[in-house]
């Protein structure tokens, strides 16, 4: 049986290695080299990272205890979860992934999908026009997906993304910071991930401008403004999906972006794509209890995470402000990284403490219950 996946980023990469040692793969990728260009901000759990530790030794950079929820003003809560994080270094993570990969799959580096006839695919490889014939065919080409595309799924919502690798002073090397407000992003939030004492990732997601939010950011941030050191180490851009779509139809399933699986509040997808890979693996070559098992494992966190993100366009810079005020007393142990869901365990808590501003409280409750 043989199984062509397009795209070798993460996605593809742990698809492969979840079907390589039972069935004939081949991986086609577009660039001459994985982890390029760089599109993710590299945080993910300590759980999801001891996982992917399976396939990559060397992609660690810092470990991560929680985050500093800024509201517009300045002002900031400590937020530590139940979970921990790990800062990575993606283009790292990608080649290792590739390369294991590789072990159980045949790799075609700048190979382009052109299209599909039937079941034989069209493929530029080194500039000569290949036919590849395949039973199965996996998107794992990203949140432009040809595949998606030519097969009629349903598209995501894309949110443009920027961010810089830069010299800042970081609150706390071990804390992201979190910027909220209308400055800072439209529809999402801005960030600064820390991965030594001097130097971190800022970023914004934003559904409109995002490099002009960032321009905001690092020059009229209330604290940002007085830690950024005006050096930019690296550039890069991207789109993060917002919103599953179908994952499959007869023989074509989808993975990872091309499939919207990411964190609809925080646009990180690494533990997503490693939960769809593995049941992707288990079962196959059913592409439909492949769907079914993935939407029943992850459905209600996607519906919360949904939630959470309409939230963003409704609650004003002046509701930030007051959800950071009382958020100094309010417990976020019980909070998981990779578990929209466990927003719940602490919601009568925070009801109660904006109770007396009934409109920042009708906001919440309306969209979280």
């Amino acid at each position: 049986m043989d199984i062509l996946i397009v795209g070798a980023g993460p996605a593809g990469s742990l698809a492969a290695l979840n079907l390589g040692k039972k069935f004939d793969v081949k991986i086609v990728e577009e660039h001459q080299a994985a982890g390029f260009p760089v599109q993710c901000a590299g945080l993910i759990s300590d759980e999801c990272y001891e996982s992917l530790r399976r396939y990559s030794k060397k992609s660690f950079v810092n470990r991560i205890r929680g985050a500093f929820f800024f509201s517009p003003d300045g002002n900031f809560v400590e937020m530590v979860g139940k979970r921990k994080g790990v800062v990575i270094e993606r283009k790292i993570l990608d080649v290792e992934l590739l390369s294991k990969a590789s072990e159980v799959a045949q790799v075609w580096l700048k190979a382009k999908y052109i299209g599909s006839s039937g079941k034989v695919a069209r493929i530029i490889h080194n500039s000569e026009k290949k036919l590849v014939k395949y039973d199965y065919l996996i998107g794992a080409d990203g949140a432009n997906s040809k595949v998606a595309s030519e097969f009629d799924f349903s598209k995501p919502n894309l949110y443009p993304a920027v961010q810089v690798e830069a010299t800042f002073e970081p609150l706390d090397e071990n804390m992201v910071e979190l910027y909220f407000g209308e400055k800072y992003s439209n529809g999402f939030f801005a960030y600064a991930i820390p991965l030594e004492s001097k130097i971190a990732r800022i970023g914004v997601v934003s559904k409109t401008e995002p490099l002009n939010h960032l321009k905001n950011l690092i020059e009229k941030h209330p604290s940002v403004s007085r830690r950024f050191k005006g050096s930019f180490l690296e550039l890069n851009a991207g789109i993060i999906p917002i919103g599953l779509n179908e994952i499959a139809k007869g023989n074509i399933c989808l993975i990872g972006d091309s499939a919207g699986m990411v964190k609809p509040y925080t646009g990180g997808g690494l533990y997503y794509h490693l939960i769809a890979a593995e049941i992707l693996g288990e079962s196959f070559p059913n592409l439909e209890l492949y769907k079914k098992r993935y939407l029943k494992k992850m459905a209600r966190e996607y519906s919360i995470g949904s939630k959470i993100l309409k939230l963003y366009s409704i609650l004003s810079d002046s509701d930030y402000n007051e959800l950071v005020k009382v958020g100094k007393d309010i417990d976020f142990s019980k909070l998981d990284m990779d578990h929209p869901s466990s927003i719940l365990r602490i919601l009568p808590t925070l009801v109660r403490k904006i109770a007396l501003k009934p409109g920042l409280s009708v906001k919440v409750t309306k969209n979280l219950l």
